[in-house]
């Protein structure tokens, strides 16, 4: 199924599943949350109550019922909004088991990573990242790779900025170019989206809170791969090292554009079906809808794989790893794509998924097509 399809198919389940909820408050329309069996599952709780450790098990009491999971099922928690006292025995052991921590509220200007050491491999990758870094011509081509990848994310909506390929551009001028190109895609988003007046930057404002929800939660899926290949969160190629980690956002950028179109055609999809989603429950609608794309399966082309699209984050990094140890010429984003001929690609990292072979692989992958 593709992604297209795939997000008008869940508009009906996710409003049936909202409806059960009081509609007067705040983010509790998508709450209800369904596990598949053997993965790792990236927590989104809003308003958490309270925090009850077990064995092997833990169990959250939020704004819409409760959940109790393993921890070898916890991939990453999100805590939106207020949360209970976090007691040391649980802190203790999110560092244990290397879950990273990211509590987000409207209210505050940035949120609150918790996250666990890093520590060195035998390939010392965290120095090899320092000295990418202050290498500008490595450093020009991770960036420009990553913002490439980008672009096309983004042409959904606006076309790719014609003046981006093939010039030479600093990373300083890729950012102000990047400004530039990301100022039209958000008008062109929120104008058909009903909001002529609105901008991004704007708070608070129902769909910017809900876009930077997702932001934080996919941030904190990102930072699990990032922590676990002993990379440094806060050392950026293309943001520069701030209050908040700077790489987690490089990663994410090439994904931004399919993401923001999730949202995009399930609020669209609401709003032609007569049943618009309240303003109040944009939060929890677009989270709802981002967990379910992270489960929709994919072609990349970079690997010549279909995988779940959560797993295209995880090879990103990969991605990124493999440039920095010399598995790979260059860095190569997995993207979303149609199959295509010719020689596979030297990408220097495999994912998890299924891979091309003698079998009905490719007549799969083509269905996959968006």
């Amino acid at each position: 199924m593709s992604l297209n399809r795939a997000q008008h198919a869940s508009i009906e389940e996710i409003q049936s599943a909202q409806s059960t909820h009081d509609a007067s408050i705040e983010d509790t329309r998508a709450t209800p949350l369904r596990f598949r069996r053997g993965k790792r599952i990236p927590l989104w709780l809003p308003y958490t109550r309270n925090i009850a450790m077990k064995k092997d098990e833990v169990c959250f009491s939020y704004n819409g019922g409760e959940v109790s999971l393993s921890w070898d099922r916890i991939h990453s928690i999100l805590f939106y909004g207020s949360v209970c006292d976090l007691s040391q025995e649980f802190l203790d052991r999110c560092v244990k088991e290397r879950v990273p921590l990211i509590i987000h509220r409207r209210n505050i200007f940035q949120a609150v990573w918790v996250v666990p050491s890093i520590t060195t491999g035998t390939t010392d990758i965290l120095t090899r990242q320092i000295l990418f870094r202050e290498n500008q011509k490595k450093r020009y081509h991770i960036a420009r790779a990553l913002l490439k990848a980008k672009f096309q994310g983004m042409s959904w909506l606006i076309p790719f900025p014609s003046d981006f390929q093939g010039n030479y551009l600093s990373v300083e001028q890729m950012r102000v170019r990047e400004a530039h190109h990301a100022r039209w895609y958000w008008q062109r988003y929120y104008n058909e989206l009903g909001f002529p007046e609105s901008s991004r930057r704007q708070k608070p404002h129902p769909l910017s809170d809900a876009l930077d929800a997702v932001s934080k939660f996919v941030a904190g899926i990102i930072l699990r791969w990032v922590l676990y290949h002993r990379l440094s969160p806060q050392h950026g190629f293309l943001h520069d090292p701030t209050n908040y980690p700077a790489l987690v956002y490089d990663i994410m950028e090439p994904y931004r554009g399919y993401i923001e179109r999730a949202i995009f055609q399930a609020l669209r999809a609401a709003q032609e079906d007569g049943d618009p989603v309240p303003e109040h429950s944009y939060v929890g609608f677009a989270i709802r809808v981002v967990e379910r794309l992270m489960d929709e399966r994919v072609y990349t082309d970079a690997t010549r794989q279909i995988v779940t699209f959560q797993e295209l984050l995880h090879g990103n990094v990969l991605a990124l790893r493999a440039y920095l140890v010399g598995d790979a010429a260059r860095m190569m984003p997995p993207l979303p794509a149609r199959p295509r001929g010719g020689r596979p690609r030297k990408a220097g990292y495999v994912l998890y998924g299924r891979s091309a072979g003698p079998t009905d692989f490719w007549s799969e992958a083509r269905s996959l097509e968006k």
